[in-house]
C-alpha cells in the first residue's frame, strides 16, 4: 500500500510539471509575435515621447508653407507622381510592416501608365528631401498635365510623419498645392487619423482617397497580402476586378477594407471625395 500511495505521488507530480511546463509554452504561443498577422498602424503621437515644446518644433504647418510657382512651360500631357513609404523610422519601436511595399507597388503602377515618378522610401524620406519633392511636383501641377501623389506610414491628427519624425499637417499640405493648376489630380493616403486630408486637399478636377477618418486607425495587412489592408485592395481592385478608372477602385477599397476589419471586430472608415468631371483614367 505505502509504495502504491507513493507512485500516485510522483505521478501527480509529474501531471503538474507536464501542465506547469505547457501552460508556459502556451503562453509564449500567445505572446510570441505571429509574422503572419496585421497590425495596427497607431496613431503617432501615441507613440512620441518627445517634449510638447520639441514636437512643436518638429511640426510644419502653413506657417512653414511657401507658395510655390507653377512653370507654365511644363509640357502639356505629361504625368507626374510623387509616392513615398516609409516603415523604417528613426528608432525601431516606430517601424512599420508594408509602407515601403505599398509606396513600391504605387510606383510600377504609375509608370506602366506613363507617369515620371520620384519615390522616397524609408530613411530616405526625411522632412527636408519630402519637402523638396512636393514643391517639386506643385512646380510642374501645370494646366494640362496630371498630378499623383502617393503616401503609406505613420499619421496623426491629419499629419504625415516623416523618417526623421517630423510631423507635416494637412494645412501645409493645402497650401502648397493651392497654386497647383492641374485640373487633373489624384491623391491618396495610407496611414492612421488621416482623413484631414480629404478635405484640405479637395478641390475641383481632384481625387483624394484616405485610408481613415480624422480618429481611426489604419492597418497593415498579414503576410499573405504584404501591403496596408487599404492599398491591398487598390491594387487589387486594379489587378483582379478590372478597374480603369480610380473612382470605382477607391469605392472598392473602402467597402473590402471595411468588410476585412468586421470580420476581426475592427472599426474603419476609409473614404474618398470625387470633385474629377468624369472618370478619372491614370
Amino acid at each position: 500500500m505505502r509504495n502504491k500511495i507513493l507512485r500516485f505521488a510522483v505521478l501527480a507530480i509529474f501531471a503538474s510539471a507536464i501542465a506547469v511546463s505547457c501552460s508556459k509554452e502556451d503562453d509564449e504561443l500567445v505572446q510570441k509575435p505571429n509574422e503572419s498577422q496585421w497590425t495596427v498602424r497607431p496613431d503617432f503621437a501615441t507613440l512620441d515621447t518627445r517634449p510638447q515644446d520639441i514636437i512643436e518644433q518638429f511640426t510644419l504647418t502653413e506657417k512653414d508653407a511657401d507658395l510655390v510657382k507653377v512653370d507654365e512651360n511644363t509640357p502639356k500631357g505629361a504625368k507626374y507622381a510623387l509616392v513615398i513609404g516609409i516603415s523604417d523610422y528613426s528608432g525601431t519601436q516606430y517601424d512599420l510592416q508594408y509602407c515601403d511595399d505599398d509606396a513600391t507597388d504605387w510606383k510600377n503602377r504609375l509608370v506602366k501608365e506613363g507617369y515620371s515618378v520620384t519615390i522616397l522610401l524609408d530613411r530616405n524620406a526625411t522632412s527636408a528631401n519630402i519637402q523638396s519633392a512636393i514643391n517639386s511636383l506643385v512646380s510642374k501641377a501645370a494646366a494640362g498635365t496630371e498630378i499623383a501623389f502617393c503616401y503609406s506610414g505613420h499619421g496623426s491628427s491629419g499629419n504625415i510623419v516623416t523618417t526623421d519624425l517630423y510631423y507635416i499637417s494637412s494645412s501645409w499640405f493645402k497650401t502648397k498645392f493651392s497654386t497647383a493648376k492641374s485640373t487633373k489630380m489624384m491623391f491618396c493616403f495610407d496611414a492612421c487619423q488621416i482623413g484631414a486630408m480629404k478635405t484640405a486637399l479637395n478641390a475641383t478636377g481632384r481625387v483624394v482617397a484616405v485610408a481613415s477618418s480624422t480618429t481611426t486607425y489604419s492597418y497593415d495587412g498579414d503576410a499573405t497580402m504584404k501591403n496596408g489592408v487599404f492599398t491591398y485592395y487598390q491594387m487589387y481592385g486594379f489587378d483582379y476586378k478590372g478597374y480603369i478608372y480610380l473612382e470605382p477602385d477607391c469605392s472598392y477599397a473602402c467597402t473590402q477594407m471595411k468588410s476585412w476589419a468586421s470580420a476581426r471586430g475592427l472599426t474603419v472608415a476609409p473614404s474618398y471625395v470625387d470633385s474629377y468631371s468624369g472618370n478619372f483614367d491614370l
